[in-house]
């Protein structure tokens, strides 16, 4: 399922750089909203989708800086990392636990989020689907495993879970040598300021909650450990 949802994000983003780079002048086109073949209700979903035409090109353009600026800045710094045994053995219990909620509230919130639509609104479609894919590339613990609003989103996490995904955090962070603290301390603060920097052009990470200071600090730390973690 992640594989086609990959597939058809680099479809889409592969489109946009070829008519930028060879028709210049091509745009986003409008959604054909027939009053004839849609009922009221359809036509109003169809007429409001574009408004989010500029989100398409605003989570495109971040995905591409991000993946081909900052990511492979930090990328390196991840690598050379030497992380005890406790705490690898650790991260990798929660990267299948992450991996696998991942997998399945991405498909389910696509499949809920079109039938919402009625199948009409392509543009807030194709805007939520780039954005969940920033998910794959690198995680956000919070966002998928601990924030509350999955009690109620489909599908739904249930309280056992997120205290037992708490759990799983827990057991990460306690395992972080001081040393090593501190310095992913300095690698994540880096990292949040200049992707802060990229968001300026109008990205905005879904499922972001109100999260504390320290909370934070605790899962950009998390966040980086995890990431590049099956590689």
């Amino acid at each position: 399922m992640r594989k086609k949802f990959k597939i058809l994000l680099l479809s889409f983003i592969f489109f946009l750089n070829f008519n930028s780079n060879n028709l210049h002048c091509q745009v986003i086109v409008k959604n054909d909203c027939d009053t004839e073949i849609f009922s009221k209700v359809e036509f109003d979903k169809c007429l409001t989708d574009e408004v989010w035409k500029d989100d398409i090109i605003v989570n495109t353009n971040y995905i591409i800086k991000f993946k081909t600026s900052l990511l492979p800045k930090y990328r390196r710094l991840r690598k050379e990392l030497t992380l005890p045994i406790e705490l690898q053995s650790s991260l990798q219990q929660l990267k299948k636990t992450y991996d696998s909620v991942l997998v399945k509230k991405t498909s389910i919130f696509l499949i809920d989020m079109d039938k919402n639509q009625q199948y009409i609104q392509p543009k807030a479609y194709l805007s939520s689907l780039i954005s969940l894919q920033t998910f794959n590339f690198y995680p956000d613990v919070y966002a998928i495993l601990l924030n509350d609003i999955h009690l109620q989103l489909k599908p739904i996490t249930s309280k056992e879970d997120i205290t037992i995904f708490n759990i799983l955090v827990d057991d990460v962070f306690k395992a972080i040598p001081n040393e090593l603290f501190k310095r992913l301390v300095e690698i994540t603060t880096s990292f949040s300021n200049e992707n802060a920097k990229l968001m300026k052009e109008g990205f905005s990470s879904l499922f972001q909650g109100k999260q504390s200071e320290k909370d934070l600090e605790k899962y950009r730390i998390i966040n980086f450990l995890l990431w590049l973690e099956d590689v």
